[in-house]
């Protein structure tokens, strides 16, 4: 009855721990929303996606006319040369000027175009890095989830093997007392007991450490208060045929976004080569300068002796200009030619990062498909190794019973049993993350 009462109170603390704390339990997909919705990373490449949008803008705005102004106000003492006389003052008097400029770049070498092109490309590229992370999320999120639907079968499976070797211990007991069992047997199979205690108290660690690594993803403060919903998972062996490596590839590549990204990159390193070539051409302005100046000492010719106000001074000194320039670049230290041949390089490193891209996607999907047949076909072959071990158990336990093998014969048919259910969850579980994985290469929604 001791052995019953602690198996009680170790099925008691399994349920406040992973049961009672919530009420609320987390389905796959609200992690996985919660997860996105909150994650700091995230948050960053958005940000970085803004930053990109505002230099879009910026380049948009280049193409309008550049227009300043600036004025001076200045007190001169001494013997000083009076620009309205061109002659020596030795006083001391105040002046000033004026000035508004405006220019425009007309042509040069579509440079200003083929920046706005590529900054709307950086920018596309920046959006579907903000997918990519999101996307690796959701696989984190799946993973860590997935763990735990494990863990939790791998402590039950622990459960239910300690469950029935404290029941045999206390069969044990009962044959010692009238003399049909020796008490050798009882110690080894109370040993037993103690091994598979240990066995479930590290199960039950490694479900803990399972809801810890769900929550951390999930940025949540405690594991405490926190439960995930326990769906039912159909049978795989009723799976239908994985689909062939090449047809999952083909439609991964037109909406994963690193593949999309790294298309995209390319194409900006190509009108960053066109921005460079754009350095050769000729530049064409167009402009407008207006400035005017003010003397306290100047005089009105036509009305001399009077007070020249600064304000008519303005106006009468006000002087307009129009023009056009062409500017023609003929060497500036090899810069051009060397952002050129930089340029360049950029351009088939961007051709080799997308191929690099698409190699990496097309071994990810050769590994998942590989391991999901290879998890199916030892789930089926485990689901035997149950059945054939689950009757051989209690063919052993009933010989056992009746004192025809020794405890050794009985912990050996356990041990296989506890063994063979054990792989059996692995390789279900194994099975569904990567069918799952292949799922979401085919644009599918991770769900359970």
């Amino acid at each position: 009855m001791r052995y019953l009462k602690s198996i009680s109170i170790i099925l008691l603390l399994i349920t406040l721990t992973f049961n009672g704390f919530s009420q609320k339990e987390w389905t796959l997909e609200e992690c996985i929303n919660y997860a996105i919705e909150n994650n700091i990373t995230v948050k960053r490449q958005e940000l970085t996606a803004e930053s990109a949008d505002k230099t879009y803008f910026q380049s948009l705005m280049e193409l309008l006319p550049n227009a300043n102004a600036n004025g001076n106000h200045y007190i001169n003492s001494g013997k000083t040369l009076n620009t309205e006389t061109y002659q020596y003052e030795n006083q001391s008097f105040q002046g000033g000027s004026v000035n508004l400029s405006a220019e425009m770049t007309l042509f040069s070498g579509l440079q200003n175009v083929n920046t706005i092109i590529k900054n709307k490309i950086n920018l596309l590229a920046q959006l579907q890095t903000v997918e990519k992370v999101k996307n690796d999320i959701t696989l984190n999120i799946s993973t860590a989830y997935l763990q735990i639907l494990l863990s939790k079968e791998l402590r039950d499976n622990s459960l239910q093997q300690l469950e029935i070797t404290l029941g045999q211990v206390e069969k044990t007991k009962k044959l010692v007392e009238i003399g049909n069992a020796a008490k050798g047997d009882l110690l080894q199979i109370e040993a037993q007991a103690a091994i598979e205690k240990a066995e479930l108290t590290n199960a039950e660690n490694n479900l803990k450490i399972a809801y810890l690594d769900l929550t951390q993803l999930l940025n949540l403060q405690s594991p405490e208060d926190f439960n995930i919903v326990i769906p039912i998972l159909p049978d795989i062996t009723l799976s239908k045929e994985i689909d062939e490596v090449n047809s999952i590839y083909e439609n991964a590549i037109g909406f994963l976004p690193e593949i999309k990204s790294a298309e995209l990159m390319l194409k900006s390193s190509k009108k960053d080569l066109n921005i460079s070539y754009g350095r050769i051409s000729p530049s064409l302005f167009f402009g407008y300068q207006y400035s005017s100046r003010y003397n306290e000492l100047a005089t009105n010719i036509g009305n001399p002796g009077s007070n020249y106000p600064y304000i008519d001074q303005i106006t009468d000194n006000a002087s307009q200009v129009i023009y056009l320039a062409l500017r023609i670049p003929i060497f500036n230290n090899w810069q051009t030619g060397t952002a050129i041949s930089k340029a360049k390089i950029n351009v088939s490193d961007s051709e080799l990062n997308l191929e690099l891209q698409k190699q990496n996607l097309y071994k990810t999907l050769q590994q998942a498909r590989t391991k999901a047949i290879a998890a199916l076909d030892r789930y089926k072959a485990n689901l035997e190794s149950v059945k054939y071990s689950e009757e051989a158990f209690r063919y052993t336990e009933q010989k056992y019973q009746v004192g025809l093998i020794d405890v050794l014969e009985y912990k050996t048919a356990k041990n296989n049993l506890n063994k063979a259910k054990s792989d059996l969850a692995q390789s279900k579980y194994e099975y569904i993350f990567r069918t799952k994985i292949l799922d979401f290469y085919k644009g599918e929604q991770i769900t359970l």
